[in-house]
């Protein structure tokens, strides 16, 4: 039974040494995206102007006060000044349900995800008001959301992305001026951890709620690191307070400095239940499992899953890290599942169009004319059309490759991570240096320009742009050496074919689910091989590239 499955979304979910398993204790991966936008939309992600984002050193310390548009409370000033205060009003219950309905979780399901992370803003909850205050109807809405999840089967991680007052010091957190309020404010603070009590009693007995995410990106500015012995003892104060009343749901827990350090997590921070990950964001990685090596050597000695909670890159890049993620128990949520047409063009799946005439609201907040109000409510209505799903473009290739189901073609560089999924002798590196612990030989394709020696002392107006390994290195395997590949999810009729060369007359044995399905003789010259090879329909299929005799170079992996 393949660990990525919907059928294996059952039970509350836990952590189980460095596995998160389901209510039956089955192993599962959790793959999904994170709902960006949608309680706490970001200027960037929603189609703000981009000249009036802030120039400079953004580590100043000085106080950094929101922009227009930047966030869920000054997208609230303008839409006030446009639209009028009635309007504002009426809009945010309409931008909620239309921007994540149930057709977007029904999308969800169809191309095979098994969780969401759904960012919530605790202005949505809980009113900015003396007292605690709560918003029914925000609740209603989160309720409907979480039932849509358990008619789908997709656990549903819940995310304080905008705590009261802020906790990251930027824009994602919704809060009042770039300063961590919640670690430095009493008031905030308590109001932090009564709201996830509120939530803890509210959901304790939904076990489709698959985790309580307590902080996004904590304390991710320089400026503010004096607040990180704050930010363990905010997770000890919540999850004791929370177990009180909930010990049914595991805790993803993330570190400062967006989410990358792991300096806090020094002890079990949920000592009754030792149930909780670690919850990292990696964006645009190198595609290898260097990258998780600082995480792993952690959880290991904490004896606790990872959770690669937010991230991304393109479908390829994903599709070799995932895998080698997934290979440690380590699954994905992309960011972000909706976003504006003009945004996240490679790490994103929907798309929604904006209004015909949004340059006018662009230019109002750079400093340009006030539209009427009439004009402003009628752009603003088409926004809220938009954002539905039906209306939106949805990029489903871009899912189906990361999570690697055919048709794809796969670098040859990009072979599964497990210990015994490759087998090389080559003690030589290669020009990026990359996956240099598997010991395999990766010459350079043929006709690229080769990385030169850059100079310190001087600026080179021709420096070269990164090169990407997955398109720069092709892989060689002499007899002895191999490489296996995984695919999900392989259709009938399916078949595998590389483009390599040997110019030796070598040749490779083909294996398929660990059964020999014939030999490769590649050509002199990089070009697609004759031979093709059957693969069996199922949820998952590995193929193994031995070398046989002389030398074979490899470029990609193709299967459709």
């Amino acid at each position: 039974m393949s660990k990525f499955g919907r059928s294996l979304v059952k039970g509350f979910l836990h952590a189980q040494g460095t596995k998160i398993v389901n209510g039956d204790g089955q192993e599962i991966i959790l793959q999904g995206f994170g709902c960006g936008n949608w309680t706490n939309p970001e200027g960037f992600m929603v189609g703000a102007p981009t000249d009036i984002q802030l120039k400079g050193d953004i580590f100043s310390p000085r106080l950094i006060p929101p922009r227009r548009f930047d966030r869920r409370r000054t997208f609230d000033l303008v839409l006030r000044e446009l639209c009028g205060t009635q309007y504002a009003k009426d809009f945010w219950p309409k931008w909620y349900r239309n921007h994540l309905s149930e057709a977007d979780i029904k999308a969800m399901a169809e191309v095979g995800l098994n969780s969401v992370r759904l960012p919530i803003n605790a202005m949505t909850l809980l009113e900015e008001e003396p007292g605690l205050n709560w918003i029914e109807d925000g609740f209603l809405m989160l309720d409907d959301v979480i039932d849509w999840c358990e008619k789908y089967g997709i656990y549903a991680i819940l995310d304080l992305h905008g705590a009261p007052g802020g906790q990251s010091a930027t824009a994602c957190d919704g809060g009042l001026d770039n300063i961590p309020h919640l670690f430095i404010d009493d008031e905030s603070w308590e109001r932090a951890l009564c709201l996830w009590e509120k939530l803890a009693e509210r959901y304790k007995d939904r076990w489709i709620v698959g985790g309580y995410d307590l902080l996004n990106e904590p304390v991710s500015l320089p400026n503010h690191r004096y607040c990180v012995p704050k930010l363990a003892q905010f997770y000890d104060e919540a999850i004791a307070r929370i177990r009180k009343i909930d010990k049914n749901h595991m805790f993803t827990l993330e570190g400062s400095c967006f989410s990358r350090s792991n300096e806090i997590f020094d002890h079990d921070f949920d000592p009754e239940c030792h149930n909780w990950c670690m919850h990292v964001h990696i964006y645009g990685p190198s595609p290898e499992k260097k990258v998780l090596y600082p995480y792993l050597l952690k959880c290991m000695d904490l004896n606790i899953p990872i959770w690669i909670g937010e991230g991304g890159a393109d479908a390829i890049n994903n599709a070799v890290f995932y895998q080698i993620a997934s290979e440690y128990g380590i699954g994905f949520c992309l960011w972000a599942w909706k976003v504006a047409e003009d945004k996240f063009g490679k790490t994103n799946s929907v798309r929604y169009r904006l209004p015909k005439d949004w340059e006018r609201v662009r230019r109002y907040c750079a400093g340009g004319p006030k539209p009427s109000y009439e004009s402003s409510q009628k752009i603003f209505d088409e926004l809220l059309e938009n954002i539905k799903y039906e209306h939106c473009i949805h990029n489903k290739d871009f899912i189906r490759q990361t999570r690697r189901i055919p048709p794809i073609d796969l670098p040859a560089v990009g072979y599964d991570g497990g210990a015994e999924s490759f087998k090389g002798r080559w003690d030589y590196g290669n020009l990026l240096d990359y996956r240099l612990e598997d010991h395999m030989k990766m010459p350079w394709v043929p006709g690229l320009e080769e990385p030169r020696p850059g100079f310190d002392m001087y600026e080179d107006e021709n420096i070269q742009p990164p090169f990407n390994p997955l398109e720069s290195l092709m892989l060689e395997l002499s007899e002895g050496e191999y490489a296996e590949y995984t695919f999900h999810e392989v259709y009938p009729g399916c078949q595998v074919r590389f483009t390599a060369m040997s110019r030796d007359g070598g040749s490779a044995e083909i294996y398929v689910n660990g059964v020999l399905s014939g030999v490769m003789h590649p050509d002199v010259s990089l070009s697609e091989t004759k031979e093709t090879f059957e693969l069996p329909a199922g949820d998952e299929c590995v193929i193994r590239i031995a070398g046989s005799r002389g030398h074979v170079t490899l470029k990609t992996v193709c299967v459709k």
